[in-house]
């Protein structure tokens, strides 16, 4: 199945040390493993695809979470309509106790909120590394934040990494045991309807997290010393094969049907099919008359590549089209603290919502906690075919 540009943006799995030389070519056609011996019993096989699980619904609009005084969260709508703004519970709400359907109450760690279907999935990530952090767990409501039930509560040991995959029936999500502090990682296999849970071993041990997903198997991204890499993970076998890794800095794009890779050195951006295998490589004139300190493939699309990188200690969008040509985006998210590269949040068919404007507050934290920078973004809808032409036809 092949996913939408911004799904690859919101997972593009960047693994990027600026200040680490890349002295080698990627290493590729790496041997599939055998089923790692501690794996546990896979779950029956189904037909249904994974998808990876991103904050907005392509029919109807995008999710997310604005933080209040006090630290909790409120839980807001966008609707890609008409482009209202506004919390899901009912109006003159002041979001202050537990009778509000759009308040998620905030214990220290981050939160995340994921959209399948008919339903949401409420994501506390958990902060084992902070004396006085969250416990990680995972619970489900209905589109207006009513009807939760948690799923799932994990010792203050354990964090979620990353982003969760969907088949329709079951979650996946990548969990990370800090116990001895050896962040080992392993497969969280969940069933909302029964509660029933499942457990795979064997993953990556670094910087393991979820990127993308084709058929059966989730692409995940990995970190070994200097090096970083990627490969697919069976679920139902519980199987791992490794696909391609390289010295840092590194960086790749999943679009579902195959794992993009920009060389930093020559620019140039490898085509790896999941299925089947078969590599390709495109040449790009993105270094042309360019000195990137940095440059991170953000997307793949099938209008193009778009790749943030860094010249003079400023960061801007390149988008380079399907025969190697790059231009830089002049469409900007401008704001109090000065023009940024423009800011995508989701996509329908046809259009991508982006961010204008912003603007930066803060508010209060509990307990003497302080204060924290809170952004608020004026969004547009902008066609996809004036986004890769860096027209300014916003719909707001």
């Amino acid at each position: 199945m092949k996913h939408s540009l911004w799904i690859a943006l919101f997972l593009c799995g960047v693994l990027l040390a600026a200040c680490t030389k890349q002295n080698s070519p990627l290493l590729a056609d790496a041997p599939a493993s055998s089923v790692p011996e501690a794996a546990s019993a896979a779950p029956a096989a189904s037909d249904a695809e994974l998808t990876v699980l991103t904050q907005w619904d392509a029919e109807t609009g995008y999710y997310y979470l604005a933080r209040e005084n006090g630290g909790d969260f409120v839980l807001h709508f966008v609707d890609f309509a008409t482009l209202q703004d506004t919390p899901v519970c009912s109006a003159g709400c002041a979001h202050t106790d537990e009778g509000c359907t759009a308040r998620i109450a905030w214990d220290g760690c981050d939160v995340t909120v994921y959209t399948a279907r008919e339903q949401l999935f409420v994501v506390w990530q958990g902060a084992p590394w902070e004396n006085d952090g969250g416990q990680a767990r995972i619970l489900c409501c209905e589109r207006d934040g009513s009807d939760r039930k948690e799923l799932a509560r994990f010792d203050a040991s354990v964090s979620v990494a990353g982003p969760p995959a969907w088949d329709g029936r079951r979650l996946y999500c990548i969990l990370a045991d800090y116990t001895d502090g050896k962040a080992e990682k392993r497969l969280l296999i969940l069933d909302p309807a029964s509660g029933e849970q499942q457990e795979q071993t064997g993953l990556p041990l670094l910087d393991t997290a979820i990127v993308g997903a084709c058929g059966r198997e989730l692409v995940l991204r990995f970190g070994e010393g200097t090096q970083a890499g990627w490969g697919l993970w069976n679920v139902d076998s519980g199987s791992w094969k490794e696909l391609v890794r390289g010295e840092r800095p590194v960086s790749a794009a999943c679009d579902g049907e195959a794992l993009y890779l920009l060389e930093n050195r020559t620019g140039s951006i490898r085509r790896l099919l999941l299925a089947g295998g078969g590599e390709t490589t495109l040449a790009t004139d993105l270094n042309q008359g360019r000195q990137l300190a940095q440059a991170q493939l953000q997307a793949a699309a099938a209008e193009g590549f778009l790749v943030r990188g860094e010249e003079d200690g400023v960061f801007d969008n390149y988008l380079i089209d399907p025969q190697g040509h790059t231009v830089k985006q002049t469409l900007a998210t401008a704001g109090e603290l000065g023009d940024f590269p423009l800011e995508v949040f989701a996509e329908t068919q046809d259009a991508y919502l982006v961010a204008t404007g912003y603007s930066v507050g803060q508010v209060e934290l509990p307990e003497d906690g302080g204060v924290v920078d809170e952004t608020r973004y004026t969004f547009a809808m902008l066609p996809k075919e004036d986004f890769w032409a860096d027209r300014p036809n916003y719909n707001q």
